[in-house]
């Protein structure tokens, strides 16, 4: 069985699970069902990412991101592997259960008007997207809020050259009416 992702291709087999991630270079991922210790995965939603996590037994594991036209085909998956594997621990993550700050309308809110420090922070942190994502993200915000730093500083600069020129001009009167 074969699930496309966002920059990953997912393939279930009887024995492994491989992962080909073509993200930043192509790497493929292969691991055993044995080598598996718990499965995570929460289906897509319109707000929040779609993804499975393939837990080891040394704490380590890999995700593997999809959209939302691919949550059947995710379904179908883990309903293979449970079939195959009853003994395998398969928990399915609620979004809705998740703390306000992991939201991702509530970081892309607070990035974009209040404190994008700590929104970008939050983006670092949750870790519920790629790398790409995350990367893409804070250039985004980045470049918005170094927009409007500069164009405050432009505002501000015009507004203090108004204020020069009126009070250059107010002396100019004054000096040339006295003499």
């Amino acid at each position: 069985m074969s699930i496309k992702g966002k920059s990953q291709e997912l393939y279930i087999g009887k024995t492994e699970i491989n992962i080909k991630d073509y993200q930043w270079r192509y790497k493929l991922i292969k691991i055993q069902y044995s080598d598996i210790s718990k499965i995570e995965y929460c289906f897509r939603t319109m707000t929040e990412g779609g993804y499975i996590d393939f837990h080891d037994t040394y704490g380590h594991f890999e995700r593997f991101c999809f959209p939302r036209k691919s949550n059947a085909a995710i379904q179908r998956a883990i309903d293979y592997i449970e079939e195959r594997y009853p003994d395998l621990v398969i928990e399915k993550h609620n979004t809705d259960d998740d703390p306000i700050y992991s939201k991702n309308v509530f970081i892309a809110v607070l990035s974009l008007f209040c404190c994008w420090p700590i929104g970008l922070i939050l983006n670092w942190t949750t870790g519920k997207r790629t790398l790409q994502e995350r990367i893409m993200f804070t250039v985004l915000i980045l470049l918005i809020q170094v927009s409007l730093y500069l164009f405050w500083v432009w505002y501000t600069k015009m507004q203090i050259n108004n204020a020069v020129d009126s009070v250059n001009e107010y002396f100019n009167q004054l000096y040339n009416f006295g003499i």
